[in-house]
């Protein structure tokens, strides 16, 4: 299995209503963003996915994030902007572009980063 990842990141703030700590605060993080692809072969250029490619589509899913306050955007302004459900949407608009698109690799799993030590995941 040949397995090729993109990371990206964009900048956001953020508070965990009814947290018990300091994240219940507003406070922000550059936040890192890494999708992973998975195929048995690869193209006939060689290739499972183009990094330009994968880099334009993890850029759209996650623009409408970068400077903002997640609290007030859907979907976060009715769920806990966490790095848990932040993974999760990101996959989720990722993996649409990369159905519409038809590439023939699969989007394993999508990594989210709030700091250099703390990371949540999400896949199918």
């Amino acid at each position: 299995m040949y397995r090729i990842g993109i990371k990206k990141q964009f900048s956001a703030a953020h508070r965990l209503e009814g947290h018990p700590g300091r994240c219940s605060r507003l406070h922000g993080h550059t936040w890192f963003v890494e999708a992973v692809f998975s195929s048995p072969d690869t193209g006939s250029d060689g290739m499972v996915v183009d990094f330009d490619q994968a880099g334009t589509a993890l850029d759209e899913a996650v623009e409408p994030f970068d400077h903002v306050y997640l609290n007030d955007i859907a979907p976060f302004d009715e769920m806990a902007p966490t790095a848990e459900n932040v993974a999760r949407v990101v996959h989720d608009r990722l993996a649409e572009r990369v159905g519409s698109a038809g590439w023939g690799a699969k989007l394993e799993y999508v990594t989210v980063w709030e700091s250099g030590e703390a990371w949540a995941s999400f896949s199918d």
